[in-house]
């Protein structure tokens, strides 16, 4: 008797479990409860992301959380039934735009990084040694035991930041950027030295490269230039020499301008010589003609036969008065002496 009843816990104890199980699995499952699951999920890994934000702890704090929040929204997925109705539903699409900002974010954080080569147990194991040295070491001389451990931990970081291309876990980023800034300005052991050689070279070309640069700019110009009037005038250049137009204006105005009043009075006395010449024709000869009127032009000279800037040719000067009216070949008539 006493075997029968263990026989039949045993049995019942068995057919919970399988009913267990079989509550458990996904397939079974009702949309529902996996909506509810995966909606847990999130909220769960969203108040972890939030709670240990400062200092950053969101990859290996909130590691587990986010593994139960991926592997619930592949439970839902996996099922066809509820993956058409929550997923691409509406225009919103709520479920799918959640799970997605959650996972950008672990994505934006480098995460991954983190558990990549275990680096995060390297740089641990390092800043422990770092923080034992500062916590045990005295005031005045902690930066002088404390450099080695610190040096070590920085090198790491860089070649870890190295290998995968600056895409460091956000949480090993954090924790750096806090390690130097502590070392740097709370314990002021990053000093450097100045040199004050160096610095007042450096101003001294600053200052004086600009002044150099103008005088020689100027004595290569200079001299280019001088050059050049050597070539064209084969001679020194002459900085006041007057320009072209000055001195064709200078020509012009120099030049020596006729009287009108001259000039009018002698085409007069040419016309009236000629008028007369032409009164005698009939009595003079052919052959005659043209003696007369080379008398005349020789005693009046031609007018305006050259330009303003030459002399006139100088002509024998011939004596003829305007009043006379004999010809070549004539005596002169003679006139009647006043009483």
């Amino acid at each position: 008797m006493p075997k029968y009843f263990v026989f039949v816990g045993f049995f019942l104890t068995l057919s919970c479990q399988f009913n267990l199980l079989l509550a458990l699995s996904p397939k079974n499952k009702t949309c529902e409860k996996l909506l509810g699951e995966l909606g847990d999920g999130q909220s769960k890994f969203i108040y972890c992301a939030t709670t240990k934000s400062v200092p950053v702890n969101l990859c290996l704090g909130c590691e587990d959380l986010y593994r139960n929040l991926s592997e619930d929204y592949k439970s839902l997925l996996a099922d066809a039934n509820c993956s058409k109705r929550y997923l691409n539903s509406d225009r919103i699409n709520i479920v799918a735009t959640t799970q997605g900002i959650l996972t950008s974010l672990w994505q934006k954080a480098n995460c991954e990084n983190c558990f990549k080569d275990q680096y995060w147990y390297q740089y641990d194991n390092k800043s422990i040694d770092l923080q034992s040295c500062l916590d045990h070491s005295r005031p005045d001389l902690i930066c002088l035991e404390c450099k080695p451990f610190y040096l070590a931990l920085n090198d790491l970081y860089l070649k870890m930041e190295s290998e995968v291309h600056g895409n460091v876990c956000f949480d090993l980023q954090d924790n750096m950027n806090r390690t130097r800034l502590n070392w740097s300005k709370t314990l002021n052991c990053c000093q450097r030295e100045v040199k004050l050689t160096n610095f007042l070279i450096a101003v001294c070309v600053v200052v004086l490269l600009p002044i150099l640069t103008f005088y020689i700019t100027a004595i290569v110009v200079t001299k280019r230039r001088e050059a050049n009037h050597g070539l064209l005038n084969d001679q020194e250049p002459e900085l006041d020499a007057p320009s072209t137009s000055r001195l064709i204006t200078a020509a012009v105005l120099s030049t020596p301008v006729e009287d009108p009043a001259v000039v009018s009075a002698q085409i007069e006395k040419i016309a009236n010589v000629l008028s007369r010449a032409e009164a005698h024709q009939s009595e003079d000869s052919d052959h005659e003609e043209p003696g007369l009127k080379q008398k005349v032009l020789n005693s009046v000279g031609p007018v305006s036969d050259y330009s303003s800037d030459e002399e006139p040719p100088k002509r024998p000067e011939v004596l003829f008065s305007p009043e006379s009216d004999y010809s070549s070949d004539d005596e002169p008539i003679g006139k009647p002496k006043r009483a």
